[in-house]
């Protein structure tokens, strides 16, 4: 079975149907109430993964019903738009918590079950901001660079249990968080003008181009494929980089 987390708009649905189209069983998970956007073949649950015991709760309630996790994908982020003079420490806190500690606290307790079963992959979606700064987002950022890192070093410590470790990096994608962030812009339409132009391919990424890569790096056709980061921008950092 799949466990999806910031399962409840964006990303995080596309890639619940994503799995629920390849034929797993999936669960998806958020702070928030169930939105009409999951797929109605997906289970739902309600759990911050700010709180090491949901977390915990919520792995233990999966495997029971289901017996096994065999793939862990780490959504779950926060974006906060400030300077570093700006970003007050509570900010740091919360990013830190949901955009690094959840994912390491999430595959601390997916683990031990991936490995009893076999193995299992997990794919935590990370951002090109791992490799290319934006003004304004040195905590998201810094918050993506570890996530990143983190992936690596998970992936040497377990891929003797043949657990594969995997980031994804999206660019610009058509979600809340990034209107949230044009939002914040001093003329946001001129922003999402400037942020299409900026990309090779003319657009931005869509949901499902980041879930079709996370079924796909979770599937047979990738079984030789741990310890790194693929960037889906749309050629948007490849003459940056």
């Amino acid at each position: 079975m799949v466990l999806v987390t910031g399962a409840s708009r964006g990303i995080g649905v596309a890639i619940c149907d994503a799995f629920v189209r390849d034929g797993y069983a999936v669960t998806g998970c958020g702070r928030s109430p169930r939105t009409a956007d999951v797929p109605a073949d997906a289970d739902y649950r309600r759990c911050d993964v700010s709180d090491p015991k949901q977390i915990r709760g919520l792995v233990d309630e999966l495997v029971s019903r289901h017996g096994r996790i065999d793939v862990l994908v780490n959504n779950a982020a926060v974006e906060i738009e400030g300077t570093v003079e700006q970003t007050t420490p509570e900010q740091w806190d919360e990013i830190l918590t949901v955009n690094v500690r959840a994912p390491a606290l999430l595959a601390a307790a997916a683990i031990p079950h991936m490995r009893q079963s076999g193995g299992g992959v997990i794919l935590n979606i990370s951002s090109i901001n791992a490799y290319w700064a934006e003004p304004g987002l040195p905590a998201y950022c810094a918050s993506k660079g570890a996530l990143t890192a983190l992936t690596r070093a998970m992936a040497i410590d377990h891929a003797r249990d043949n657990i594969r470790c995997l980031s994804i990096c999206p660019g610009y994608v058509r979600t809340g968080m990034l209107e949230q962030f044009f939002d914040a812009q001093p003329d946001p339409a001129a922003a999402r003008r400037a942020g299409e132009q900026m990309h090779p391919l003319g657009r931005f990424a869509e949901p499902a181009d980041i879930a079709d890569l996370a079924v796909f790096l979770a599937g047979d056709r990738a079984t030789f494929l741990t310890g790194h980061a693929y960037v889906a921008d749309g050629g948007l950092t490849s003459g940056h980089l």
